[in-house]
């Protein structure tokens, strides 16, 4: 891993919510060149949508009560076709978010080094 000096130590204040050039003006006097300036505002535009953990927590939540009727008033198969389904669905969130995570975490890593490339 890179070891910052403390005049570098700017570079983490606000990321990675903020854009390069609200970074930026933090530090007066380090204006980079103008591709490296261009190359951290495409990564910038093309940062991961959030997870929305509300949506998918209540998806799961109604699939989890859903089973009660069919445990109760239906067959012992239907209960087992519905819950077979449900884990496949569980597992399905589960590699969605999984998924978003290591776009988030590349995204992040490539936007960290792209401000690093134009504070020099």
């Amino acid at each position: 891993m890179a070891k910052f000096s403390d005049s570098d130590s700017w570079i983490f204040q606000g990321f990675p919510e903020r854009d390069p050039d609200a970074i930026l003006r933090e530090q007066p006097g380090k204006k980079g060149s103008e591709e490296e300036r261009q190359r951290a505002w495409w990564l910038w535009r093309r940062r991961p949508r959030e997870m929305n953990f509300l949506f998918y927590g209540l998806l799961l939540g109604v699939g989890a009560i859903a089973h009660t009727p069919f445990l109760l008033l239906g067959s012992l198969q239907l209960f087992c076709v519905f819950h077979a389904g449900y884990i496949l669905f569980v597992v399905w969130v589960i590699a969605i978010f999984f998924a978003r995570e290591l776009k988030y975490r590349r995204w992040e890593k490539d936007y960290l080094r792209a401000l690093a490339r134009l504070a020099r």
